[in-house]
């Protein structure tokens, strides 16, 4: 019945994708983190969901004229830079007889990513709007709702003694790209629940909010709980109650401590990193760093393109010691080190200067929007992004998801607050030419 009911939706959203593209998207990053398909039990279990739903989409953008004509700011020029970055690389690897173990695995990723970036581009052209904004977001924070309370609800019963996983086979069935995911999607729930009219959507929120919380708590995942902190924390410091923040927020932390099962705070006890706390899960990350940094020093410029040190005869060949015993895991376990691997210091330095300009830029909109009245909504979107950001950079230091779909989303939304700030300036500088500032004074975003 799951598989028949999922079908409907997603072949009743074929034409309503084409004639209607932005719906297209909405549907597209529905499946992208809720995973519908990974909840049926035949036929639609690897139904090519997301596919079926990104061609109509795709060609319906020749057919709508709700598109914004001036996409290309200075996070758009990087993102591009750095997907055809991810090309060169790619074929820099295919040159190599050393990286022969792993070049098809990096072609299928390749592909995997130029799919979620064609898409990220999609969603540029078509969010035109403050109301399409907001539906993106509605949508993300309903996609990981359902998955939050269901995490809740399973800790509950078990009392918090077995950690809880993401949908099973898909991007996020990890504990700790669970825990990640989740930390970005908070911000979303605060932020949308503090400027929501309806009591019922505001509460829903909340509610979410408060299971995203104690769910990244019994994924078990270190670094989802630094990341945790770290958007908490950045919540707390934006808000206009520091102080009464701050006092939740230790209390909040007291509970935790207080009624958090042994087991929970055996494992939280290896963040300190000491040699006598240090578990063989962090040992193992530890070798996977030092491995990374051994096989870039022979491939600085160009690193060994997608799915590199998965490669086993590449990690062996670079591994400062043995992985240590009964650990097979050859990931890079962090994005910067899985970046740098695959990348190498060129593809690095461009990540990270997309996220830096784009956290720059979120700062210089947050100070700016207010100038005009019909763009002070922009504050709790710049916000969002800049929280679920910050999220992203922390948890994702000790797990290997530098091409997640949501961080391609927030460096997307970015672009498209950009343009709508520009495109509002000039409407309103057409109209009042004395009261609107130029360009130039606002910072020339």
């Amino acid at each position: 019945m799951r598989d028949l009911f999922l079908l409907v939706i997603i072949l009743a959203s074929v034409p309503i994708s084409f004639m209607e593209p932005f719906y297209g998207v909405l549907v597209w990053t529905w499946i992208a983190y809720f995973s519908p398909h990974r909840y049926a039990f035949t036929y639609m279990y690897n139904f090519p969901v997301a596919l079926v739903i990104a061609i109509p989409t795709v060609a319906g953008l020749f057919l709508t004229k709700k598109l914004n004509q001036n996409i290309f700011v200075r996070e758009t020029a990087l993102l591009s830079l750095l997907w055809a970055w991810f090309l060169i690389t790619y074929l820099n690897a295919t040159q190599v007889p050393l990286f022969r173990g792993h070049i098809l695995d990096a072609q299928s990723e390749l592909i995997r990513v130029s799919k979620i970036l064609l898409m990220t581009y999609v969603m540029i052209l078509l969010v035109s709007s403050h109301k399409r904004l907001k539906y993106v977001f509605l949508v993300t924070a309903f996609s990981f709702i359902p998955l939050v309370l269901k995490a809740v609800a399973f800790g509950w019963r078990t009392g918090g003694q077995d950690r809880v996983w993401g949908p099973p086979d898909s991007f996020l069935a990890d504990n700790n790209g669970f825990a990640l995911a989740v930390n970005m999607s908070l911000p979303i729930l605060f932020y949308l629940a503090r400027e929501e009219k309806s009591v019922i959507l505001r509460r829903v929120l909340n509610i979410a909010f408060a299971c995203g919380i104690i769910t990244v708590i019994l994924t078990y995942s270190r670094g989802g709980l630094l990341g945790l902190a770290a958007v908490l924390l950045l919540i707390a410091f934006k808000s206009r109650y520091r102080v009464a923040s701050s006092v939740l927020l230790v209390a909040s932390v007291f509970l935790v401590l207080t009624f958090a099962p042994q087991k929970w705070m055996k494992r939280m006890d290896t963040i300190t990193g000491s040699e006598e706390h240090m578990d063989d899960s962090a040992k193992q990350r530890m070798v996977a760093w030092g491995t990374t940094w051994n096989f870039v020093k022979d491939y600085p410029v160009a690193g060994g393109s997608f799915r590199s040190l998965p490669n086993v005869d590449l990690f062996q060949r670079y591994e400062p010691e043995p992985l240590p015993e009964g650990y097979l895991s050859t990931a890079p376990h962090s994005i910067y080190f899985q970046t740098l691997g695959e990348q190498g210091f060129v593809g690095l330095f461009l990540y990270l200067l997309l996220i830096g300009c784009s956290l720059i830029s979120l700062r210089s909109l947050r100070r700016r929007a207010p100038l005009l009245s019909s763009t002070i909504w922009m504050v709790t979107y710049t916000n969002i992004l800049e929280v679920s950001l910050v999220g992203f950079l922390v948890s994702g230091a000790f797990l290997g998801l530098a091409d997640f779909d949501l961080f391609f989303q927030m460096i997307a939304c970015t672009i498209v607050l950009k343009i709508l700030w520009r495109r509002e300036l000039a409407l309103q500088a057409a109209m009042v030419p004395v009261a609107v500032p130029t360009l130039a004074e606002s910072g020339a975003l």
